[in-house]
């Protein structure tokens, strides 16, 4: 079957059977749900097509629209993101996030969410300063909604930190998984698995500062901790 015929019945499938979902769907939602039902069939290309024809017949009159115009660019940067096609996705990402930005009280989740991508994909690049400064935002706005011991935030201060070690900022890489090791012994105990990993990344940041002794001494009880839950298990 062709491809636009393919789609024409995929849309009149869509129509007939939309009216459980909603009364009035809108062209672009229509073209968003063909767009899944052909990404869910690997036709990756043709949920492109689909997609940026959404994108490009989607107002921006209002909050709402705004909101679901970018997240049919969101759902298309990933696509091209999941084909390695890293430029474009970038350009779709921040296209989403300038959407966003636009209307006085966006979603923060989604804000979180589209930094996180482009952190991500900078990251990928060999931007890691810039990816850095992403993740700075995400991190500030993530305590500021969830509290500094929440998953997500310890998270975030990890993979911040790892960036600021990679970028030979000792000092900030350090307050971070100070921050961290906090957040996890309160939140999982003192002698757990999540607490070795922060351990070591404190070690390694000793080290590269030169600080030979306290490095061994974070291992070593690292190495503890370790040997005590093997013993346990």
């Amino acid at each position: 079957m062709r491809a636009d015929k393919a789609i024409g019945v995929t849309l009149s499938l869509l129509i007939a059977g939309c009216g459980t979902v909603q009364q009035n769907p809108t062209t672009p939602e229509l073209l968003r749900r063909s767009a899944a039902v052909f990404r869910a069939q690997n036709q990756p290309d043709e949920a492109k097509r689909l997609l940026q024809q959404a994108i490009a017949e989607q107002s921006e009159k209002n909050d709402d629209d705004l909101t679901s115009k970018a997240d049919l660019l969101r759902e298309l940067a990933s696509l091209h993101s999941s084909a390695g096609e890293i430029k474009e996705a970038e350009i779709y990402y921040q296209q989403a996030l300038q959407l966003l930005q636009r209307i006085p009280r966006p979603a923060t989740a989604a804000i979180i969410n589209l930094q996180t991508q482009l952190a991500g994909l900078g990251y990928r690049q060999g931007r890691y300063q810039e990816a850095a400064d992403l993740y700075h935002k995400v991190l500030a706005t993530e305590e500021q909604l969830l509290g500094n011991d929440h998953p997500d935030v310890l998270s975030t201060l990890s993979i911040l930190g790892g960036l600021e070690l990679k970028l030979r900022h000792y000092p900030s890489a350090e307050k971070l998984f100070q921050r961290q090791l906090v957040g996890v012994q309160k939140l999982y105990g003192l002698e757990k698995r999540e607490v070795v990993a922060v351990l070591e990344n404190l070690a390694d940041v000793a080290e590269n500062s030169g600080r030979t002794k306290e490095a061994a001494e974070l291992r070593a009880k690292a190495k503890q901790i370790r040997h005590k839950l093997c013993d346990e298990c």
